[in-house]
């Protein structure tokens, strides 16, 4: 399920998945996310900035969040540092 935080005036929306399935005990994990401004259109590519990691593997769903929400804040104090 898709979990959402709020960052400096963001929406910061993040999503497990599993590296490969059926899940398993000790499955991995990567992410999938995207960070939009509150009311955004996310249908519309310009309205949102997506990132995610299908790279890197994290051994729990909490470690892939925090990953995720560790990115996500990245990237938003990238965004406004560009203003």
């Amino acid at each position: 399920m898709w979990e959402r935080i709020d960052y400096k005036g963001f929406e910061i929306w993040v999503l497990p998945i599993l590296a490969y399935g059926p899940p398993t005990p000790d499955t991995p994990y990567h992410y999938n996310g995207y960070v939009c401004r509150p009311g955004a259109d996310l249908r519309h590519a310009g309205q949102r900035t997506q990132f995610y990691e299908l790279g890197n593997v994290f051994e729990t769903e909490a470690k892939a969040l925090d990953a995720a929400y560790h990115a996500g804040r990245d990237l938003v104090d990238k965004l406004t540092d560009n203003r």
